[in-house]
């Protein structure tokens, strides 16, 4: 475990917050609470807090420096993996689903939505001990995914995409049942996925929309093994634009 991810796991397990010694000084103290009256749990140093800060598993609260709560649920989702009661809890998150494979053929079955490809990847650490996904991506892929069940595309898509027309646009089913928020999710789907891009965007439509596993969608597009996280990544960058799931910034629409 490297310096950062010890510090991390230091100040969750104390509940501490990270506060300067002096203001010249470069090296800070962990005081559980941000209580200076108690004794320090550990020393950071002034180059360690700017990469905590930049992987932004930390946030500036007044004078202190305290773990963000998006990091704190992540963790603790990932620990309430193994405890025995986590089956209980996962029973409420069941949903029907269809689930398709790189032979194209869909299987319609009941999922635990907590434990879906980008749920799981929405809590993956990475090995230097920050967060795989940053609190916008997990939002963007979150809307996403919630606007491509409720457009019913899944119904019609295979893993061919044969739903994708030659020039790139994404056809439109037009039956004369479809709800109206159905097209809706449906309209701001394609917008998504036409601003994401070709090539971003299976991965946004295996990942989020289909569950499909990075193995399977890297053997299906023919990646190279371990190329499906980065290629995720840069998707729900332009996703989180669509979106506008950055504080302060506006959603940037690719249509009118």
């Amino acid at each position: 475990m490297n310096s950062r991810a010890k510090t991390l796991k230091l100040m969750l397990d104390k509940q501490g917050h990270i506060l300067a010694q002096t203001e010249t000084s470069e090296i800070f103290i962990i005081v559980p609470r941000g209580d200076r009256r108690l004794r320090p749990v550990g020393w950071v140093k002034l180059s360690l807090l700017k990469q905590i800060l930049a992987s932004g598993a930390v946030r500036k609260k007044g004078t202190a420096y305290v773990l963000c709560e998006t990091y704190i649920r992540r963790t603790q989702t990932g620990a309430n993996h193994g405890r025995a009661n986590a089956q209980a809890n996962q029973h409420r998150d069941l949903e029907k689903r269809d689930i398709y494979h790189p032979d194209g053929i869909k299987r319609p079955t009941r999922i635990n939505q907590r434990l879906s490809v980008f749920y799981k990847l929405a809590a993956a650490i990475n090995t230097d001990g920050t967060a795989f996904l940053q609190p916008d991506e997990i939002d963007a892929g979150e809307r996403f995914a919630a606007d491509y069940d409720r457009s019913m595309m899944a119904a019609v898509a295979t893993q061919n995409y044969q739903g994708v027309t030659g020039g790139g646009k994404y056809r439109q089913n037009t039956a004369e049942n479809m709800s109206v928020s159905a097209m809706d999710a449906r309209k701001r789907v394609m917008d998504a996925l036409e601003m994401v891009g070709p090539g971003l965007e299976r991965a946004l439509v295996s990942l989020c929309g289909r569950d499909c596993s990075l193995s399977q969608l890297e053997t299906s597009e023919k990646w190279a093994k371990g190329s499906g996280r980065t290629i995720l990544k840069l998707a729900l960058a332009h996703l989180s634009q669509y979106y506008g799931c950055k504080p302060g910034v506006s959603a940037k629409r690719s249509r009118t």
